[in-house]
């Protein structure tokens, strides 16, 4: 039995782990099982964030982000929970409802606006090394009658250096079906130029950060402008990221940026706004 603590020195308190950690470990443990409950109960949803034309700011496609809304907890950030369901093995069942709803929500659009309408999901490496998974979406796609080329896979640049040899093998089946690939967040400091060439992606993603500093960073400049030139000569298209500001969208245009994303040109929107954006951009 354990006795009082000491005078003046406080509870007695488990050797070795700070209070703040086991605080972190304990909600991590609540997010955790929280989560198993999230896809079931219907607390997902996807939000849309429209990729435009650098030259007249026209949407050109969408990108499809997850979004948790917890009954009790409220609003759950992608950043605090998508690790989670990659560790315990939750996004393969997460990513497949997202890859499903936003083919869903693809169908729908064209078929409202007349348009080849084409949307991006993000997918992890986990994600990549269940084989049966992405082969489904490919015959689910069939199954609906929508083409492949209307989705794009987005994967990271640390993904694609990081498990070269399973990404090189399955993105270049994915691409053989007619799937679009996107390597995003470019320019972090992983790449392996050689897989670009071998794996024919459709567009870079130059990473946010980079964007953030083309204003007054002469090396982020000079890295972007590196970057844009390359993939131009590989026929990919170029997306800045996280454009914020008037001045990021003009040096992404002024570079040689076929496509920017970020607040500038708009906030992740509701699948009930995405027709009159498409119609602004007609």
């Amino acid at each position: 039995m354990r006795g009082p603590a000491a005078p003046g020195r406080g509870p007695a308190r488990r050797p070795g782990i700070p209070g703040a950690a086991r605080r972190g470990a304990a909600h991590a443990r609540v997010l955790q099982h929280e989560l198993r409950h999230a896809l079931a109960s219907g607390q997902f949803h996807l939000v849309y964030q429209p990729i435009c034309s650098v030259e007249d700011g026209r949407t050109r496609s969408f990108e499809a982000l997850l979004r948790w809304e917890h009954p009790i907890l409220g609003s759950i950030e992608p950043q605090r929970f998508i690790g989670l369901a990659e560790r315990s093995g939750l996004i393969l069942d997460i990513g497949d409802w997202v890859f499903r709803a936003a083919a869903a929500e693809c169908l729908r659009l064209r078929r409202s606006s007349g348009r080849e309408v084409r949307i991006a999901v993000n997918v992890t490496q986990l994600q990549l090394a269940s084989r049966p998974t992405t082969q489904l979406w490919v015959r689910h796609l069939q199954d609906i009658g929508l083409p492949c080329e209307a989705m794009t896979l987005e994967i990271t640049e640390r993904t694609m250096s990081q498990w070269p040899e399973l990404v090189a093998g399955h993105l270049a089946q994915l691409a053989a079906s007619g799937l679009r690939i996107s390597i995003d967040d470019f320019g972090t400091g992983y790449s392996n130029l050689a897989m670009l060439a071998q794996l024919h992606p459709h567009s870079l993603k130059l990473d946010a950060s980079l964007v953030r500093g083309l204003g007054a960073c002469e090396r982020s400049r000079t890295i972007a402008h590196a970057v844009v030139s390359m993939a131009h000569r590989l026929h990919m298209q170029v997306v800045a990221e996280g454009v914020e500001v008037p001045a990021q969208a003009r040096i992404s245009r002024e570079l040689g940026c076929d496509l920017g994303q970020g607040w500038w040109y708009s906030r992740p929107l509701s699948p009930g706004q995405l027709l009159h954006s498409l119609a602004a951009a007609a």
